[in-house]
């Protein structure tokens, strides 16, 4: 039997889920969302991009944009313009595993990234790769600084290019040579399912040979606070944009501060907004 990545169903036990992703790697969190959600979110990103066709060309230039190719459409700052983007955020199961399981080496913290990716047919399939090459000067080791979630807006198949994990490729530096293919299983995964990984678990998207199915995507990460974010996001959710919104959402963002690191004018974020 080839490799496996574990897979937990709701209620989703804390400990269990907190090892899988410690010592396994990546861990698949049945239902994570529910359907209904899936759908507003996908209808919401359509009006958006419907209403905003400059997004779409916006993205296709950006740096993370010709990492993904011709066939993936993208878009970033979601919680500033997708309403319930900050619901999908703040998935409490995968926060708290995410606080659990940083703590380590961080007393709060960061929103890495979120975005949607829409993975078209042609899509080809990615190289196998470690998300921590965004800091590849940080050496690897036994706690992870980074986690990321792949959460499935629509089915995840083999033929539509589910993502390719390689368990228990975790700890080693950002810059080494990722295993052969056959160390890699592709994860399926039902509409809601999330898959949660380390960030330095070597993993890649796979290829879309359907001819007419869109698979789409719900990711984010979550990071120690002492790293700078991938997404910028008090300039995605400026100061007049994030008024109101939940203050775990804000921390999240960057509203917020580790020891001396992030402060403005010498104090809290949160004074950058009004009535704070």
């Amino acid at each position: 039997m080839g490799p496996t990545v574990p897979r937990l169903q709701q209620p989703y036990d804390a400990i269990e889920l907190d090892a899988a992703v410690q010592n396994r790697g990546a861990v698949v969190l049945a239902e994570a969302y529910p359907p209904d959600l899936c759908s507003t979110f996908l209808d919401q990103v359509t009006d958006y991009l419907q209403a905003h066709p400059e997004e779409t060309e916006y993205a296709a230039r950006s740096v993370l944009g010709g990492f993904q190719g011709a066939t993936t459409t993208t878009l970033h700052a979601l919680v500033g313009a997708i309403g319930c983007a900050p619901d999908l955020v703040l998935q409490r199961d995968i926060v708290d595993c995410a606080r659990r399981v940083l703590a380590p080496l961080s007393d709060t913290i960061l929103l890495t990234v979120a975005e949607y990716m829409a993975r078209h047919p042609g899509a080809p399939r990615q190289e196998l790769h470690r998300d921590t090459y965004s800091w590849r000067h940080v050496p690897g080791g036994r706690q992870p600084i980074a986690l990321t979630v792949m959460a499935a807006m629509s089915e995840f198949t083999t033929a539509n290019g589910a993502t390719w994990v390689v368990p228990d490729s975790h700890g080693g530096p950002a810059d080494e040579p990722a295993p052969d293919w056959p160390a890699a299983v592709q994860v399926e995964l039902n509409r809601g399912d999330a898959l949660l990984f380390r960030a330095d678990t070597f993993h890649a998207g796979g290829a879309n040979t359907t001819t007419d199915l869109t698979r789409h995507i719900f990711s984010m990460g979550f990071q120690v606070a002492w790293l700078r974010q991938v997404e910028n996001g008090t300039l995605s959710v400026p100061p007049d944009r994030a008024e109101g919104l939940d203050p775990e959402l804000l921390e999240l963002l960057g509203y917020s501060h580790e020891l001396v690191l992030g402060l403005y004018k010498g104090g809290h974020p949160r004074h950058a907004l009004t009535g704070s």
